[in-house]
């Protein structure tokens, strides 16, 4: 399929969406709640894109708008460019303090949100929700609450029991909100105060999975759950030692 991206012809295939193609053909759209691994969720808006449909006028969410033969799509045009500001005053409002959205709100010229501000550092993105549902699996997080009221939470509130301490919604968070704490043997998922055990690498003494994970993992694995044994540091450190010796075998000149 053929589809014109700010003037500029792009391929396209059947099921990819306007996001993808842009970032495809070096085209930059903003986004702040799209990753490529989990599925649309159209939450930030910032990826909003004009489209012309039966003679009329949309802007539309990129990461979930899929592609159609012919497309024309504009990413930078005058009504983009204020509906993108405006979200963006919005989120500067109600996270004053978040770098990445103090980063993106600069490039479209606010630096000041106009609005009461917050002390928020969520802007409910969801990728934490998502992530811990559709990838991990164990629906640890939910958004509750609705409106101004809307915020991402542990069911009631409390520290969740099936919430497996793997981390993963703090690496996918892209304002800090969410942060991984260790010390004595412990993690922490803050600021949901749910706390784990972690498992001592038997080669270093240190903890490197919560007991949750690894039961987790070792079911999810079955046979080949003995992959798991030991840290990422002294696995890759016996790989070193393993590639190594291969290396001299294969060096060393043989004698006939």
């Amino acid at each position: 399929m053929k589809v014109m991206i700010d003037g500029k012809p792009c391929s396209a295939e059947p099921g990819q969406t306007v996001l993808e193609v842009a970032r495809s053909a070096g085209i930059d759209i903003p986004t702040l709640c799209h990753h490529g691994a989990l599925a649309p969720f159209s939450a930030c808006r910032v990826c909003l894109v004009a489209v012309e449909r039966n003679g009329r006028r949309m802007l539309l969410p990129s990461c979930s708008l899929d592609v159609e033969d012919e497309m024309v799509v504009e990413t930078t045009a005058e009504d983009v460019d204020a509906v993108r500001t405006m979200i963006l005053r919005l989120l500067l409002a109600r996270c004053p303090g978040v770098e990445k959205v103090r980063e993106l709100a600069a490039r479209y010229g606010v630096t000041q949100s106009g609005f009461p501000e917050g002390d928020d550092d969520c802007i409910l993105c969801g990728l934490c929700v998502r992530l811990c549902s559709e990838l991990v699996g164990v629906h640890a997080l939910a958004f509750a609450n609705r409106g101004v009221d809307c915020l991402v939470e542990t069911p009631y509130g409390d520290p969740s029991e099936v919430c497996i301490g793997c981390g993963a919604c703090a690496e996918v968070c892209p304002t800090g909100h969410i942060v991984v704490r260790e010390s004595e043997g412990e993690r922490e998922i803050v600021p949901f105060g749910t706390k784990h055990k972690l498992v001592a690498c038997p080669e270093c003494g240190r903890g490197y999975v919560t007991e949750k994970q690894l039961a987790f993992l070792e079911q999810k694995l079955g046979e080949k759950s003995e992959i798991l044994g030991g840290c990422p540091v002294c696995k890759g450190r016996r790989r070193a030692e393993e590639l190594q010796k291969v290396y001299e075998s294969l060096s060393t000149p043989r004698r006939n």
